[in-house]
């Protein structure tokens, strides 16, 4: 798929404001800018520089994009240029296996003047907005850390006010088997890919109903599983393990393609009995480790 079809077809799908912001383009990590957004829902393919559009001739001290890219995290910042005010977001994204920076740019100058009667509609869009991106990982597009450790902790205390709570809750905390080594094997880039093919099979294998999917850090993943007791449980994450162990792939070195195959662990815990998120995730992460010991244990003769 051509790549401004692609960037289309992903701001559909994470439902993007579009006709929120003025600009929103996809800039390679060089400051050059090779897709623009249309507002009829197409894209541009263009090779004008991030720093144009400000009527600069040389990159901004303080780049977003270049942050963004470099940080694999979020950043925003106000420009003021000709006149007018502008607030950016930028932030990571991956399209046909690269890592771009995608820069939503709106012009906000009306919205500083006083009595106008779009301000609220607008401080709260860009609140919602804000939200939104903060509760995901800019990596993977899965929630992120924080978002799970909320939601876990609203979970647990829900339960804690029921006297009879009888709705099953179980977390579940994943991670790449010798992960480590696959960077230091076959690079970083690879390492990444082997990341971002985790997380598709983890949206795959769980639909939103099952539970709340979360990167937790590194190549540590989690579900928060709610209203689902543990029989499914298990077949959800060991369909997943099946997909994701079985999933092949490949890496040059040395001008030879070199084709290898990672697997991943996983540990459940019911957490219901639990009184804070930490000690409900020392749970999981205890099942994992666990379960790793009984898989990876060698006999030594």
């Amino acid at each position: 798929m051509p790549l401004d079809k692609e960037l289309a077809n992903y701001l559909m799908k994470e439902g993007i404001f579009q006709q929120m912001f003025d600009v929103i383009r996809l800039v390679e990590q060089d400051g050059h800018y090779v897709c623009k957004y249309q507002h009829d829902g197409s894209c541009t393919v263009t090779d004008e520089t991030c720093f144009s559009v400000w009527g600069k001739t040389h990159r901004c001290s303080n780049c977003v994009s270049r942050q963004a890219y470099d940080e694999e995290r979020q950043h925003v910042k106000f420009e003021y240029a000709k006149n007018r005010y502008y607030f950016v977001i930028a932030r990571p994204i991956w399209l046909q296996g690269k890592k771009y920076a995608l820069e939503l740019v709106m012009d906000v100058t009306n919205q500083f003047t006083q009595n106008n009667p779009s301000e609220g509609n607008f401080v709260m869009n860009l609140i919602h907005e804000l939200e939104r991106v903060s509760s995901r990982d800019p990596f993977t597009g899965l929630f992120n850390k924080n978002y799970l450790q909320k939601e876990l902790t609203q979970a647990l205390e829900q339960r804690h006010a029921q006297s009879q709570p009888d709705s099953p809750l179980y977390l579940a905390i994943w991670d790449i088997d010798n992960f480590k080594q696959v960077n230091d094997t076959y690079g970083h880039d690879m390492g990444d890919k082997i990341l971002l093919s985790v997380a598709q099979a983890l949206q795959r294998g769980l639909s939103p109903k099952d539970g709340i999917t979360a990167r937790f850090g590194g190549d540590e993943f989690m579900i928060l599983f709610h209203h689902t007791d543990r029989d499914r449980c298990e077949h959800l994450l060991q369909a997943i393990k099946d997909d994701i162990d079985h999933q092949t792939h490949s890496s040059l070195l040395c001008n030879e393609s070199t084709c290898f195959r990672v697997s991943i662990s996983y540990g459940l815990a019911d957490v219901h009995s639990y009184d804070t998120a930490a000690a409900a995730l020392h749970a999981a992460d205890q099942q994992l480790y666990d379960r790793k010991r009984k898989i990876h244990k060698k006999v030594v003769i």
